[in-house]
This record gives structure tokens, C-alpha cells and sequence, in this order.
């Protein structure tokens, strides 16, 4: 038994377009395009193609040889991604034709337009989420849903604090905290007035509800006296952690998930002892290697698919960019969302094969 989507050229349906590494280095330098063939498909496997795969900075670390996880090499970057499944084997039964899925372990390589691999690395998704909600599920909405829920239990009203918020966490965490009838207080770098403003702006817009600069400590300092959080989410680490320490209340829990200072904690005795504070922290692959197919899992994955479906969770702002525009959209990592979406690259193909022919 063998399901098959849809038909094609068999000189068509058996190549994929993939973004490749052979050494470390920078992205932008290391990673060529290129194509691969596609085996046909076993008993157990399945054949899907990928709608849209992000760059998320730890898949830039990866190619960079920085990342705990170290596919061989060759590898095919990007950890992150959505697809739809186009045929499966004989013996697949947790998988249909025409099912959006996402991939269950980290390495898999999502930067490619086919992919053929067994079943059980795959995640079916709920149906219903644009390519960019379903592409972007599994990393950033899930860390900022976890930090939520497991480390201080969300109490009405209650206050949670945050750097990095413009980042695709913290995003998710000011809208997560308006679902969950939190209060966020999110520091955001300070780039001058007419920037702030904007961020701020949009940072409201989203839901959140105070937003400080990295130069307004003492007006941080002064809110947080008066709305003090028990929890606080520290993406950057280095010397930024210490605001974070100062505003939380007695007994609070920094949670680090992040090191984008590329600088380690600083963490002075005397606000951790004499304010008695728990410093944790957050790998959302560790969490899932734990809790895989359990059902705390799919009521994450379920409640998380309802917000994004409902407009209350929306994906980060983003470039929508094909394979081609791999070097631009890689030197762009930091400052905004890339997501590679495989109708552009087949678009682009198409155009140099008519050009060509």
C-alpha cells in the first residue's frame, strides 16, 4: 500500500533542492545549494515536502560548528520547519497523504523542498495554520509556553519579566501572558528615541503591557517595586541578567533559555543569597526528548494550534525568502526573522528553466 498525493515526472518527484554544509563556518559562506535524490520510499517512511523552514539563530550556530547537536557532515541545515506528506510507505500508519507535520527531532535538516524519512521522526500538526504559524510551532511558542507553565504557576494578573522581547520568545511570551491573564514586563536594547518608540508601539500592539529600554533601569526598578514578578525570562545573559535580578521579588525564579550576549551570567551573590533566588534553566530540545508522544505534549501542541488558528498567537514578523536567497537571508539572522518557503524556490527554478528552454 502506497498513497501518493499527486503525480509527477519521476526525474521531478525524486530531486530535492537543499541548503548544504560541508565544513563549519559562517552560514553565509559554508552553505551552498544544491540537489540531492530521493531514494524510494520504504515500508516505514514517508515522503514529505516542505512548505517553509525558518533560520533560527541556534540553526546558525549549527552551521557554524557552535551547537551541542552535530549532524555528519555533509548536512542539510535548519532545524525547524512544516511539510505536507506526499506519499507513504507500506507499513505507515500514524501519518496520512495530505497531513501537515513537522519534524520530531533536532538535525533533521529542514532546508530542502523533499525529504524521505521514517515515520516516527514526524509530528502531525492540526490542520488550520498558515505555512509561517506551522513552520515557526515547534521552537519558540513551546519554549515560551513551557517557561510559563512549569517553573512558576501562572496566578491571575501576576507578573512576568523578560528580555529579549523582540525576539520570537518573547513575542510569544507577551501574547501567551495575555491568554493566560499574566501582566509582561519586557526590556527591549535601546536604539535611540524613534526606534524605541516603534518597538514599544508594536510591542502593545501584540499585548504587552510595560516596556522598558535597557536604559531606563531606573524606571524598571521603579515599576517592578510596585509590580513585582516572581518569574523572569532571560534570553541574553552577560551583564543584562542583573536588571532581571534586581526587579524580582524574594523567593523569584530566573529562567535562562539564551546567551545572545555571547557573555555568561552575571549573577552577584548578594541578589541571589539574601534574596533567595532560584536560577533555572530552559533547552526546549531536552524537554521534548522527555516528553515526546505524551499527552502533556499534544495539549501543548493543541492549545498552542488553537491560539495561532484564533489570531491570539501570531508568528514573529518575517522575510519570506527562497533557496537563492540563502546568503542575504543568513547574514540576516539577528536582526530579522528569515523563512525559506519552497514555492519561491520552485518559482525560481521554474523562471530559469523557461528561460533556459
Amino acid at each position: 500500500r502506497i498513497q501518493i498525493l499527486f503525480e509527477l515526472p519521476r526525474s521531478s518527484s525524486m530531486l530535492s533542492r537543499v541548503l548544504r554544509y560541508s565544513r563549519y563556518g559562517k552560514p553565509s559562506d559554508v552553505i551552498e545549494l544544491t540537489t540531492e535524490i530521493i531514494k524510494p520510499v520504504g515500508a516505514n517512511e514517508v515522503l514529505i515536502k516542505f512548505r517553509a523552514a525558518p533560520i533560527n539563530p541556534s540553526d546558525y550556530n549549527q552551521v557554524e560548528g557552535k551547537y551541542p547537536i552535530k549532524p555528519p557532515l555533509p548536512a542539510v541545515g535548519g532545524n525547524e520547519g512544516s511539510a505536507v506528506v506526499v506519499e507513504v510507505g507500506g507499513n505507515v500508519t500514524s501519518l496520512s497523504v495530505g497531513d501537515t507535520v513537522i519534524p520530531y527531532t533536532a538535525g533533521l535538516g529542514t532546508w530542502r523542498t523533499l525529504f524521505a524519512t521514517d515515520e516516527a521522526n514526524l509530528k502531525k500538526l492540526p490542520s488550520g495554520m498558515s505555512d509561517a504559524a506551522s513552520a515557526m510551532f515547534a521552537v519558540n511558542p513551546c519554549t515560551a509556553y513551557r517557561m510559563l507553565h512549569d517553573f512558576v504557576p501562572p496566578k491571575p494578573r501576576a507578573w512576568v519579566l523578560q528580555n529579549g522581547a523582540t525576539s520570537a520568545v518573547g513575542r510569544a511570551v507577551i501574547q501567551l501572558c495575555r491568554v493566560l491573564n499574566l501582566h509582561s514586563i519586557s526590556i527591549i536594547r535601546d536604539k535611540g528615541d524613534e526606534e524605541n518608540t516603534r518597538v514599544k508601539q508594536e510591542l502593545h500592539q501584540i499585548g504587552g503591557d510595560a516596556v522598558f529600554t535597557t536604559s531606563e533601569a531606573k524606571e524598571l526598578q521603579r515599576f517592578c517595586s510596585e509590580n513585582t514578578p516572581q518569574l523572569a525570562l532571560n534570553m541574553i545573559s552577560g551583564r543584562e541578567t542583573i536588571p532581571l535580578l534586581k526587579c524580582l521579588g524574594n523567593g523569584g525564579k530566573l529562567v535562562t533559555y539564551g546567551a545572545m550576549s555571547n557573555q555568561p551570567l552575571s549573577v552577584p551573590f548578594g541578589l541571589q543569597v539574601f534574596k533567595d533566588l532560584t536560577l533555572h534553566s530552559y533547552w526546549m530540545t531536552r524537554w521534548t526528548n522527555m516528553y515526546a508522544r505524551t499527552p502533556l505534549e499534544d495539549q501543548m501542541f493543541g492549545e498552542l494550534a488553537d491560539y495561532f488558528k484564533s489570531g491570539v498567537l501570531t508568528p514573529v514578523p518575517h522575510d519570506r525568502v527562497s533557496f537563492y536567497d540563502a546568503a542575504a537571508a543568513l547574514d540576516k539572522t539577528y536582526s530579522r526573522k528569515q523563512l525559506f518557503v519552497t514555492e519561491l524556490t520552485e518559482l525560481t527554478d521554474l523562471g530559469s528553466r523557461n528561460q533556459n528552454g
